[in-house]
């Protein structure tokens, strides 16, 4: 790698740490905020999106280094290097900081004095190690009854068994594709949940404008079924003192959520007043500019979608040998795909290309961060953690950046599906004669001279990642049913009693 690469490198891995340091800040409570969450979050987060702005750097050196045998090795070290660093920080020191914080909080709110470091320390890690071994237990279960492993335990073969279990004679190829499949697998229900939701939804959200004479009707509308709800409970006791508890309780909620609907009334009365204003220009300008941003965001999301779409179904109709070798084509791109047309395009003139990938995953992660925002972190239906701006705690910053890692991973695999002709030979070239003069390397080519990149001959059987392009679709649809107002039913959120109950 020479020293202009290298400094381009070293100036994006730079620009990453301190975009991660302001993420951080503008989320964490201040006060709750500890130097280990920090440390972690933005080392974590580095890492990962580092290993995707290494992808260029793979294409580049693949086309210009004379000795690309020395190369190629060195760039699957860092691979494999770069893929066990993040193992390790998702699931060792993202989990051990938790438990880290975890521990210290409850026992402060228990016995109303602070633990000590060591102490706290030490049952962070049984709880890690507990955790470490539950995944391993998962893991060689997995490898057990892989695809591919054949060889069974008999008496006096215990270790050729063993040597299978975990590919030996590869240098464990066969078991790290395999955990990495696992966690890839991880990744994409995150993808599913939170980023499919962002790419749909998120240039809507900006290209929404607020209509204030309805949310004044829906206001009014509100007020006029708390007051009806109070009047019902009312109704019941003839007395003040006679009222249980119960509805007591009600009514306090009803009180709480007028003076929520007052608060918003407020606001919205601000907003008709500046709009009789110079200050309407202003902020005329700013929708301007909210407008453009969604429809570039919306552009986005579109050209990814297509070129997911493009993609899946050149590899479903032309493969060679379909799902036996991963839907593998012999003649990469015979569809036209804008993504892949673009990147093949910038990597003529790198780094521009690393420029086109860093807003790629840029783009992704706003999406998934809008898509968590709004989802919440949740197991199925069982909502855990919410991500708000300067209210979040440091432990749902660390599971942010346990989700986020999976939800890059699956980024960097669908790279292989979106961009395949750039991520597998970029714009090298074969001289057939000088008749016909060069054409574009594929795996009909001469192997000897078209080299594929290291990622993709490490990951050659990965698969199209259909479940994020269906929930893209099904976002939009689901999106249709949101209220204006909120996300969320304000009566829900308050706990209000239905009106049908009290009555």
């Amino acid at each position: 790698m020479d020293i202009t690469t290298c400094t381009i490198f070293v100036i994006f891995v730079l620009i990453i740490f301190i975009l991660c340091g302001i993420f951080y800040n503008y989320f964490v409570k201040q006060n709750e905020s500890t130097l280990l969450t920090l440390v972690v979050f933005i080392l974590s987060l580095s890492t990962t999106f580092t290993l995707v702005l290494f992808i260029p750097i793979d294409i580049y050196l693949n086309l210009e280094i004379s000795n690309l045998e020395i190369s190629q090795k060195l760039i699957s070290r860092f691979y494999k290097s770069m893929f066990w660093t993040l193992i390790f920080e998702a699931y060792i020191l993202v989990p051990f900081s938790y438990f880290y914080l975890k521990n210290q909080k409850s026992y402060k709110n228990e016995f109303d004095d602070s633990l000590e470091a060591c102490e706290n320390v030490v049952e962070s890690l049984k709880k890690t190690i507990y955790f470490i071994f539950f995944l391993v237990a998962l893991s060689i279960i997995g490898l057990i009854y892989r695809p591919g492993h054949k060889i069974s335990m008999e008496k006096g073969k215990e270790l050729d068994y063993i040597s299978d279990l975990f590919d030996v004679k590869h240098t464990g190829e066969s078991a790290i594709l395999f955990l990495m499949g696992c966690v890839v697998f991880i990744g994409v229900s995150f993808w599913v949940s939170y980023t499919s939701y962002g790419l749909a939804c998120l240039p809507i959200e900006l290209l929404k404008q607020k209509d204030i004479e309805y949310d004044k009707k829906e206001i009014e509308q509100r007020f006029e079924n708390l007051k009806e709800k109070e009047a019902l409970i009312k109704k019941k006791y003839n007395t003040p003192n006679e009222i249980k508890e119960d509805d007591k309780l009600e009514i306090v909620k009803i009180n709480n959520m007028k003076r929520l609907l007052s608060k918003y009334n407020y606001k919205l009365q601000e907003i008709e007043k500046t709009s009789e204003s110079w200050v309407s220009y202003i902020l005329g300008i700013a929708f301007t500019f909210r407008v453009l941003t969604g429809l570039i965001f919306l552009t986005f999301s579109s050209i990814i979608y297509l070129s997911l779409l493009a993609s899946i179904t050149d590899k479903y109709f032309n493969s060679i040998c379909a799902y036996k070798c991963g839907f593998v084509l012999d003649q990469i791109n015979t569809l036209y795909n804008m993504v892949d047309s673009s990147l093949m395009f910038f990597s003529k003139y790198f780094p521009l290309d690393i420029l086109v990938i860093a807003s790629l995953a840029l783009y992704i992660f706003c999406c998934s961060v809008y898509g968590i925002v709004n989802v919440g972190i949740r197991i199925f239906f069982i909502p855990l953690y919410k991500l708000k701006p300067k209210k979040t705690s440091p432990e749902t910053m660390l599971v942010f950046c346990f989700v986020m890692i999976h939800i890059i991973l699956v980024l960097v695999m669908s790279l292989l599906t979106i961009a395949p002709n750039y991520v597998t030979y970029g714009v090298q070239k074969i001289k057939i004669d000088d008749e016909i003069g060069y054409i574009k390397c594929s795996l009909k080519t001469d192997k000897h001279i078209c080299k594929m990149s290291v990622l993709s001959v490490s990951h050659t059987l990965q698969t199209a990642t259909f479940f994020p392009t269906g929930s893209l679709y099904l976002s939009y649809l689901d999106r249709l049913k949101d209220l204006d107002m909120n996300s969320e039913s304000l009566d829900e959120q308050m706990n209000l009693l239905p009106l049908e109950k009290l009555t």
